[in-house]
C-alpha cells in the first residue's frame, strides 16, 4: 500500500491547475452551467453573489417604471394630440394593453425552445427600449406639428412585442437559486416577494414622478425618461452575465410539452381560480374610480383626483411585503419547519380571502354614498377608498405572488417561462371576464339597473357583493382544487 503522502502527491499531480480550496468547490445540484458553458459553481454564481439579486430586481424595477410611464395618461395623448375621440383612443389602448399581455406567451415559446432564458430576456429588452426611443420620437414630432401617427402606433406596438420579455426575465432570476439546496430554496421564495415588490416600486415612480414630469414638460420628456430607464436597466443586468446560472435544458415546443405534462390539468385547474381573482382586481382601474369620482375629494385645501387613489395599491405591496418576508415568514418558519413559512396554498388562500375583503370594503362604503350623496355637507369622503385598495395591494403579495412561485415550482425546468407567461395571461382573462361581468349585469338590471350612467340613480354596491359571492365560490373551487393536487416529486 502506497503511503499516505504518495497519494496526497499523487492527487495533486492529477489536478495540477486546482488550488486546494477550489478542489473542494461545491456545484450547484440543479444543472445549471456557468457563462462557460461548465457546471455552475454555488458560492461563484446566481444567487449566492451578493451583486446578483439586485442587479436583476433593479433591472425589474426600471422595467416597470418604463411600461406604467407609457400607460398612464395614453389616452390623454391620443385625444389631445392625435386628435382621437375618447371612445378610439380607449379602443385603441384596450387593443394594445391586450396585445402586452398576450406577448408573455410567445416569449415563453422562443425563451424555453430556442433561445434561452437569458437572450430572451436581453433581445426583447432590446426590442423593447428600441420601441420606446421611436415612440418618444414620434411624440417629439407630434408636439412640434409633424403628423406622424403611423409612426406613433408602429412604436406602441414594438413596445408591446418587446414587453413579453419580463416572463423570462422572472423564471431567469429564479434561475439563479439552487431549489435543490435549502438555504437557496428559501432565498428564492424570498425572491419573489422583492420582485413583485420592484415592480411595485416601479409602477409607484411612474405614477408620481413620470406623470408629472408629462404634467410640466410635455409626454415626450416623460418618455425620454422611461428610455433612458430601460437602458439603465439593461446594463445593469448585463453587468451581471458572466456570474449567471443558465439553464441546461431547452429543447422542443414549450406548449406542446406542458399539455403532455402528467399534471397539467391540476396546474390548470388551480390557474383557472387566478381569472376570478384578476376580474376582481381590474375593478381598481374602473369602478373604483368611477365610485371615487361621486365622492367628495376635497382633502384640506386640495382636490384629489380620483385616479390617483390608486397609488395606495403599490404602497400596499410595498409595506406588505416587507411585512411578509421579514415577519410572517420567519414566525411561520418557526413554527412549521416549512422554509417557505407558508405553503403555496396556504399562501394563496388567504390572498384570495383578502381581495374578497376588499370588494365587501367597497360594496360598504358604496351603499353608505349612496345614503348620504344628497347632502352634500355629509358626502364621504374620497379618502374612505383607501382600505380597500389597500386590501388589493395586500392579496397580490398573497395570492399573486404566490401563484407565480407555485407556476414556477410546479412547473418542469424546461417549462419555466412559459409558467411565468401564464400568470401574466391570466391578467388578460381576467380583464376579458371583468367587462363580460359588467356587460352582463348592466343588460339583465336594464338602463337604470345596478351601473348606470349615473351611479347615483344605481346600485354599484350589489355589483360589488356579486364581486363577493364569486369570490367566495372561487375560493371554495380553490380549496376543492388545492386538496385534490398532486405535487412533483
Amino acid at each position: 500500500m502506497a503511503p499516505h503522502g504518495d497519494e496526497d502527491e499523487e492527487k495533486s499531480l492529477r489536478d495540477p491547475l486546482l488550488l486546494p480550496d477550489e478542489q473542494e468547490e461545491k456545484l450547484v445540484q440543479d444543472g445549471s452551467l456557468d457563462f462557460y458553458g461548465s457546471p455552475a459553481v454555488a458560492s461563484k454564481t446566481g444567487g449566492s453573489r451578493l451583486s446578483t439579486p439586485p442587479a436583476l430586481l433593479v433591472f425589474m424595477l426600471c422595467c416597470s417604471l418604463s411600461l406604467y410611464g407609457v400607460s398612464y395618461n395614453l389616452v390623454l395623448f391620443m385625444v389631445s394630440k392625435l386628435g382621437l375621440s375618447n371612445a378610439a383612443a380607449a379602443t385603441q389602448v384596450s387593443i394594445w394593453t391586450g396585445v402586452h399581455d398576450l406577448s408573455p406567451l410567445l416569449v415563453a415559446y422562443v425563451s424555453d425552445s430556442h433561445l434561452g432564458r437569458f437572450k430572451t430576456t436581453l433581445g426583447g429588452s432590446l426590442i423593447y427600449s428600441f420601441g420606446l426611443a421611436l415612440l418618444s420620437l414620434s411624440v417629439l414630432l407630434v408636439e412640434n406639428k409633424v403628423r406622424v401617427t403611423w409612426l406613433f402606433f408602429v412604436a406602441l406596438y414594438v413596445i408591446a412585442l418587446g414587453k413579453g420579455f419580463v416572463a423570462s426575465l422572472l423564471a431567469f432570476g429564479a434561475d439563479q437559486f439552487d431549489g435543490k439546496d435549502p438555504v437557496e430554496a428559501a432565498r428564492k421564495s424570498s425572491y419573489f416577494n422583492w420582485y413583485y415588490f420592484s415592480s411595485s416600486m416601479g409602477l409607484l415612480l411612474a405614477v408620481v414622478g413620470v406623470v408629472y414630469i408629462e404634467d410640466r414638460l410635455g409626454f415626450s420628456s416623460a418618455l425620454f425618461v422611461c428610455t433612458g430607464a430601460i437602458l439603465f436597466g439593461i446594463m445593469v443586468f448585463s453587468s451581471g452575465t458572466k456570474f449567471y446560472r443558465y439553464a441546461s435544458n431547452l429543447t422542443g415546443n414549450p406548449f406542446a410539452r406542458l399539455c403532455d405534462h402528467s399534471n397539467f390539468a391540476g396546474i390548470f385547474l388551480v390557474w383557472l381560480g387566478s381569472v376570478v381573482y384578476e376580474a376582481m382586481r381590474a375593478q381598481t382601474f374602473s369602478l373604483f374610480v368611477e365610485q371615487a369620482a361621486l365622492m367628495n375629494t376635497k382633502v384640506g385645501g386640495f382636490r384629489v383626483p380620483p385616479a390617483s387613489l390608486n397609488c395606495f395599491d403599490p404602497i400596499s405591496v410595498l409595506v406588505w411585503t416587507v411585512v411578509y418576508d421579514r415577519v410572517l415568514v420567519p414566525v411561520m418558519r418557526r413554527g412549521t419547519g416549512n422554509s417557505r413559512g407558508f405553503t403555496f396554498f396556504q399562501r394563496m388562500g388567504a390572498g384570495l380571502v383578502v381581495m374578497t375583503g376588499a370588494m365587501a370594503c367597497a360594496a360598504v362604503l358604496e351603499a353608505r354614498r349612496l345614503a348620504n350623496f344628497h347632502d352634500e355637507r355629509d358626502q364621504i369622503n374620497v379618502l374612505w377608498q383607501i382600505p380597500q385598495f389597500a386590501l388589493v395591494g395586500g392579496s397580490k403579495v398573497f395570492y399573486y405572488v404566490g401563484l407565480i412561485e407555485f407556476l414556477y415550482d410546479q412547473a418542469p425546468e424546461n417549462l419555466r417561462t412559459l409558467s411565468a407567461a401564464m400568470a401574466f395571461f391570466s391578467a388578460s382573462v381576467g380583464s376579458f371576464l371583468s367587462g363580460f361581468l359588467v356587460s352582463i349585469t348592466s343588460s339583465i338590471t336594464g338602463e337604470r339597473g345596478w351601473i348606470p350612467r349615473d351611479l347615483n340613480d344605481g346600485h354599484l354596491d350589489y355589483f360589488f357583493w356579486l364581486l363577493v359571492a364569486l369570490g367566495v365560490a372561487n375560493w371554495l373551487f380553490f380549496l376543492a382544487s388545492s386538496r385534490s393536487y398532486k405535487f412533483k416529486e
